[in-house]
């Protein structure tokens, strides 16, 4: 991960480098809920927040997700119980939103919320 992200965090997306495309974005020219991203990311890791929020909106939220999963399975792998659980709706919650995130982001009069 640390290598992943120092790369993210040197190579610009916007600019090029080895990153692959959307693959929902490539085949219906729509902006996925995960669009942007990576974008997010390499502003995030350069302390630019209000522009990694600019290209996904998603981005701590996802990062927070991630952050806490490792933290956990960590804690798992190191025999300690995290005491830490997820309520099961809060997975359709999540999924609510990211395709509300989607569809908001693909209508016409609505262009702030694109990567």
């Amino acid at each position: 991960m640390l290598a992943g992200a120092g790369y993210v965090a040197a190579v610009d997306p916007s600019g090029g480098g080895l990153y692959p495309a959307c693959p929902f974005r490539v085949m219906t020219g729509w902006w996925c809920p995960g669009c942007g991203m990576t974008r997010a990311v390499h502003h995030l890791l350069r302390g630019d927040i209000v522009q990694a929020l600019r290209f996904n909106l998603f981005v701590a939220l996802v990062l927070a997700g991630v952050a806490a999963g490792w933290l956990g399975w960590l804690l798992r792998a190191a025999g300690r119980p995290t005491g830490v659980r997820v309520p099961p709706f809060a997975y359709g919650v999540a999924v609510v939103m990211l395709v509300g995130f989607g569809v908001l982001r693909n209508l016409p009069g609505v262009p702030g919320l694109r990567g």
